[in-house]
Protein backbone atom coordinates (compact mmCIF):
# COMPACT_ATOMS: atom_id res chain seq x y z
CA UNK A 1 0.00 0.00 0.00
CA UNK A 2 1.43 3.35 -1.06
CA UNK A 3 2.36 5.71 1.71
CA UNK A 4 -0.03 8.60 1.85
CA UNK A 5 1.55 12.05 1.39
CA UNK A 6 1.14 14.28 4.39
CA UNK A 7 -0.53 17.64 3.98
CA UNK A 8 1.86 20.57 3.56
CA UNK A 9 2.68 22.04 6.93
CA UNK A 10 2.18 25.80 7.36
CA UNK A 11 5.27 27.94 7.75
CA UNK A 12 6.11 28.34 11.43
CA UNK A 13 8.93 30.90 11.22
CA UNK A 14 7.48 33.88 13.07
CA UNK A 15 10.81 35.68 13.47
CA UNK A 16 10.26 39.45 13.77
CA UNK A 17 11.65 41.67 11.04
CA UNK A 18 12.87 45.25 11.28
CA UNK A 19 10.85 47.99 9.56
CA UNK A 20 12.04 51.49 8.73
CA UNK A 21 9.22 54.04 8.65
CA UNK A 22 9.06 57.68 7.58
CA UNK A 23 6.35 59.82 9.17
CA UNK A 24 5.07 63.35 8.54
CA UNK A 25 3.25 65.18 11.30
CA UNK A 26 1.83 68.47 12.49
CA UNK A 27 3.38 68.85 15.92
CA UNK A 28 1.16 71.71 17.10
CA UNK A 29 -1.19 69.63 19.25
CA UNK A 30 1.46 67.22 20.58
CA UNK A 31 3.80 67.52 23.56
CA UNK A 32 6.68 66.35 21.41
CA UNK A 33 7.97 63.01 20.22
CA UNK A 34 8.88 61.21 23.45
CA UNK A 35 6.25 59.57 25.63
CA UNK A 36 5.56 61.58 28.80
CA UNK A 37 3.53 61.02 31.92
CA UNK A 38 0.94 63.52 30.75
CA UNK A 39 -0.03 64.82 27.32
CA UNK A 40 -0.32 63.39 23.84
CA UNK A 41 2.95 62.53 22.07
CA UNK A 42 3.92 61.36 18.61
CA UNK A 43 5.63 58.24 19.96
CA UNK A 44 2.61 57.36 22.07
CA UNK A 45 0.19 57.77 19.17
CA UNK A 46 2.29 55.62 16.82
CA UNK A 47 3.00 52.88 19.37
CA UNK A 48 -0.70 52.75 20.16
CA UNK A 49 -1.62 52.24 16.51
CA UNK A 50 1.05 49.58 15.95
CA UNK A 51 0.18 47.72 19.15
CA UNK A 52 -3.46 47.51 18.04
CA UNK A 53 -2.47 46.23 14.59
CA UNK A 54 -0.10 43.56 15.92
CA UNK A 55 -2.13 42.85 19.06
CA UNK A 56 1.02 43.03 21.17
CA UNK A 57 3.02 45.93 22.65
CA UNK A 58 5.31 47.55 20.05
CA UNK A 59 8.16 49.92 20.92
CA UNK A 60 9.52 52.28 18.27
CA UNK A 61 12.96 53.91 18.05
CA UNK A 62 13.32 57.31 16.38
CA UNK A 63 16.18 58.96 14.55
CA UNK A 64 15.86 61.73 17.13
CA UNK A 65 13.30 63.51 19.29
CA UNK A 66 11.37 66.62 18.39
CA UNK A 67 9.90 69.07 20.90
CA UNK A 68 6.27 70.00 21.24
CA UNK A 69 5.14 72.15 18.31
CA UNK A 70 7.91 70.97 15.96
CA UNK A 71 6.70 69.47 12.68
CA UNK A 72 8.04 66.70 10.45
CA UNK A 73 8.28 65.91 6.79
CA UNK A 74 10.90 63.19 7.08
CA UNK A 75 11.17 61.92 10.66
CA UNK A 76 12.16 58.22 10.72
CA UNK A 77 11.73 55.42 13.21
CA UNK A 78 12.10 51.65 13.27
CA UNK A 79 10.46 48.76 15.08
CA UNK A 80 10.50 44.96 15.05
CA UNK A 81 7.47 42.79 14.34
CA UNK A 82 6.28 39.79 12.32
CA UNK A 83 4.21 40.85 9.30
CA UNK A 84 3.75 38.20 6.55
CA UNK A 85 2.47 40.73 3.99
CA UNK A 86 3.91 43.48 1.78
CA UNK A 87 5.04 46.56 3.67
CA UNK A 88 2.58 48.75 1.76
CA UNK A 89 -0.30 46.91 3.40
CA UNK A 90 1.15 47.78 6.78
CA UNK A 91 1.45 51.45 5.81
CA UNK A 92 -2.22 51.44 4.79
CA UNK A 93 -3.19 49.80 8.09
CA UNK A 94 -1.33 52.42 10.15
CA UNK A 95 -2.84 55.31 8.21
CA UNK A 96 -6.40 53.97 8.24
CA UNK A 97 -8.77 55.85 10.52
CA UNK A 98 -8.32 59.26 12.10
CA UNK A 99 -5.01 60.75 10.98
CA UNK A 100 -4.72 63.03 14.02
CA UNK A 101 -2.04 65.08 12.30
CA UNK A 102 0.09 62.03 11.39
CA UNK A 103 0.77 60.35 8.07
CA UNK A 104 3.10 57.42 7.29
CA UNK A 105 4.71 58.24 3.94
CA UNK A 106 7.13 55.32 3.51
CA UNK A 107 7.83 51.91 5.06
CA UNK A 108 10.30 49.19 4.16
CA UNK A 109 12.01 46.14 5.55
CA UNK A 110 15.65 46.65 6.54
CA UNK A 111 18.46 44.57 8.00
CA UNK A 112 18.17 43.48 11.62
CA UNK A 113 21.23 45.55 12.62
CA UNK A 114 19.89 48.79 11.14
CA UNK A 115 19.20 51.50 13.73
CA UNK A 116 17.39 54.74 12.93
CA UNK A 117 19.62 56.83 15.16
CA UNK A 118 23.08 55.28 14.98
CA UNK A 119 22.84 54.42 11.27
CA UNK A 120 22.03 58.02 10.31
CA UNK A 121 24.80 59.93 8.53
CA UNK A 122 23.15 63.33 8.87
CA UNK A 123 19.93 65.29 9.20
CA UNK A 124 18.29 68.23 7.49
CA UNK A 125 15.97 70.76 9.13
CA UNK A 126 14.27 73.87 7.82
CA UNK A 127 12.84 76.85 9.62
CA UNK A 128 10.07 79.00 8.14
CA UNK A 129 9.80 82.74 8.85
CA UNK A 130 7.14 85.15 7.61
CA UNK A 131 7.88 88.87 7.47
CA UNK A 132 4.90 90.54 9.09
CA UNK A 133 1.77 88.72 10.18
CA UNK A 134 1.20 85.39 8.35
CA UNK A 135 -2.20 84.29 7.02
CA UNK A 136 -4.15 82.36 9.69
CA UNK A 137 -3.84 79.07 7.79
CA UNK A 138 -0.03 79.37 7.85
CA UNK A 139 0.43 80.68 11.40
CA UNK A 140 0.90 77.18 12.87
CA UNK A 141 3.81 76.49 10.53
CA UNK A 142 6.00 79.58 10.57
CA UNK A 143 7.33 82.31 12.82
CA UNK A 144 5.47 85.53 12.11
CA UNK A 145 7.44 88.72 12.75
CA UNK A 146 5.96 92.05 13.76
CA UNK A 147 8.17 93.88 11.28
CA UNK A 148 8.62 93.69 7.53
CA UNK A 149 12.37 93.52 6.98
CA UNK A 150 15.40 91.46 7.95
CA UNK A 151 18.97 92.01 6.78
CA UNK A 152 19.21 88.73 4.89
CA UNK A 153 22.64 89.61 3.51
CA UNK A 154 24.06 89.92 7.03
CA UNK A 155 22.31 86.70 8.06
CA UNK A 156 23.95 84.85 5.16
CA UNK A 157 27.34 86.20 6.19
CA UNK A 158 26.82 84.98 9.74
CA UNK A 159 25.63 81.57 8.52
CA UNK A 160 28.75 81.14 6.38
CA UNK A 161 31.00 81.85 9.36
CA UNK A 162 29.45 78.96 11.32
CA UNK A 163 29.96 76.22 8.73
CA UNK A 164 32.31 73.31 9.35
CA UNK A 165 33.16 70.81 12.06
CA UNK A 166 33.27 72.62 15.39
CA UNK A 167 32.22 72.57 19.02
CA UNK A 168 28.67 73.98 19.02
CA UNK A 169 27.91 73.79 22.75
CA UNK A 170 27.16 77.54 22.78
CA UNK A 171 24.16 76.78 20.58
CA UNK A 172 22.89 73.93 22.74
CA UNK A 173 20.01 74.15 25.19
CA UNK A 174 20.38 76.34 28.25
CA UNK A 175 19.39 73.41 30.46
CA UNK A 176 18.65 69.74 29.97
CA UNK A 177 19.16 66.75 32.20
CA UNK A 178 21.94 64.61 30.74
CA UNK A 179 23.03 67.22 28.19
CA UNK A 180 26.50 67.24 29.73
CA UNK A 181 27.02 63.81 28.15
CA UNK A 182 26.21 64.97 24.61
CA UNK A 183 29.18 65.21 22.25
CA UNK A 184 29.23 68.91 21.27
CA UNK A 185 31.32 68.62 18.08
CA UNK A 186 29.10 68.61 15.00
CA UNK A 187 29.80 68.95 11.29
CA UNK A 188 27.56 71.79 10.09
CA UNK A 189 27.52 71.13 6.35
CA UNK A 190 24.85 73.58 5.24
CA UNK A 191 23.26 76.72 6.65
CA UNK A 192 21.39 78.38 3.82
CA UNK A 193 18.97 81.31 3.88
CA UNK A 194 16.43 81.69 1.10
CA UNK A 195 13.94 84.50 0.58
CA UNK A 196 10.88 84.57 -1.64
CA UNK A 197 8.68 87.56 -1.03
CA UNK A 198 7.76 87.69 2.65
CA UNK A 199 8.83 84.10 3.28
CA UNK A 200 12.36 83.37 4.57
CA UNK A 201 13.46 79.75 4.87
CA UNK A 202 16.57 78.68 6.78
CA UNK A 203 17.85 75.24 5.73
CA UNK A 204 20.47 73.41 7.75
CA UNK A 205 22.21 70.06 7.34
CA UNK A 206 24.66 68.53 9.79
CA UNK A 207 26.09 65.24 11.02
CA UNK A 208 23.88 65.73 14.06
CA UNK A 209 22.54 68.40 16.40
CA UNK A 210 22.59 69.25 20.07
CA UNK A 211 19.28 69.63 21.87
CA UNK A 212 17.57 72.82 20.55
CA UNK A 213 20.64 73.62 18.42
CA UNK A 214 18.67 74.37 15.25
CA UNK A 215 16.31 76.76 17.02
CA UNK A 216 19.22 78.57 18.66
CA UNK A 217 21.08 78.86 15.37
CA UNK A 218 17.92 80.45 13.97
CA UNK A 219 17.63 82.69 17.02
CA UNK A 220 21.17 83.94 16.56
CA UNK A 221 20.66 84.57 12.86
CA UNK A 222 17.48 86.52 13.62
CA UNK A 223 19.42 88.77 16.00
CA UNK A 224 21.84 89.46 13.16
CA UNK A 225 19.00 90.09 10.73
CA UNK A 226 17.38 92.51 13.18
CA UNK A 227 20.65 94.47 13.44
CA UNK A 228 21.10 93.62 17.12
CA UNK A 229 24.50 92.00 16.64
CA UNK A 230 27.11 91.81 13.86
CA UNK A 231 27.52 88.50 11.98
CA UNK A 232 30.98 88.03 13.48
CA UNK A 233 29.48 87.85 16.98
CA UNK A 234 27.98 84.45 16.14
CA UNK A 235 31.47 83.15 15.49
CA UNK A 236 32.65 84.58 18.80
CA UNK A 237 29.84 82.83 20.68
CA UNK A 238 30.75 79.52 19.08
CA UNK A 239 34.44 79.91 19.91
CA UNK A 240 33.70 80.96 23.51
CA UNK A 241 31.72 77.69 23.99
CA UNK A 242 29.51 79.27 26.64
CA UNK A 243 25.72 79.02 26.59
CA UNK A 244 24.20 82.48 26.83
CA UNK A 245 20.69 83.89 26.88
CA UNK A 246 21.90 86.51 24.38
CA UNK A 247 21.18 83.86 21.74
CA UNK A 248 17.42 83.25 21.91
CA UNK A 249 15.72 79.97 21.12
CA UNK A 250 13.36 80.46 18.18
CA UNK A 251 9.77 79.21 18.70
CA UNK A 252 9.04 75.59 17.79
CA UNK A 253 6.22 76.23 15.33
CA UNK A 254 8.51 77.29 12.46
CA UNK A 255 10.73 74.20 12.63
CA UNK A 256 10.40 71.17 10.36
CA UNK A 257 12.40 67.94 10.62
CA UNK A 258 12.99 67.59 6.88
CA UNK A 259 15.11 64.52 6.16
CA UNK A 260 17.31 61.87 7.76
CA UNK A 261 20.24 60.71 5.66
CA UNK A 262 21.37 57.07 5.52
CA UNK A 263 23.99 55.20 3.54
CA UNK A 264 22.15 53.66 0.55
CA UNK A 265 23.84 50.34 1.33
CA UNK A 266 21.99 50.31 4.67
CA UNK A 267 18.65 50.86 2.94
CA UNK A 268 18.69 47.98 0.49
CA UNK A 269 15.11 46.71 0.57
CA UNK A 270 14.63 43.34 2.21
CA UNK A 271 12.73 40.73 0.22
CA UNK A 272 8.98 41.28 0.34
CA UNK A 273 6.59 38.37 0.96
Amino acid sequence: MAKRKSAQQPKTDLTPERFLVRVAYDGTDYKGWQIQNEGRTIQGELEGRLSRIFKTPITIHASGRTDGGVHSVGQCFHFDAFWPHPAKRLMHAINTGEQAGLLITHIQRVAADFHCRSSATGKRYRYEIHLGFPPPWEARYCLGLNWDTLDVKAMRKGAKLLLGRHDFRAFGATHRQGMENEYPVKDLRRLEIRQKGRRITIITEASGYLYKMVRRLVGGLLRVGEGKMPPERLLSYREEKVITAEIPTAPARGLFMDKVFYDPADLRPRQEP
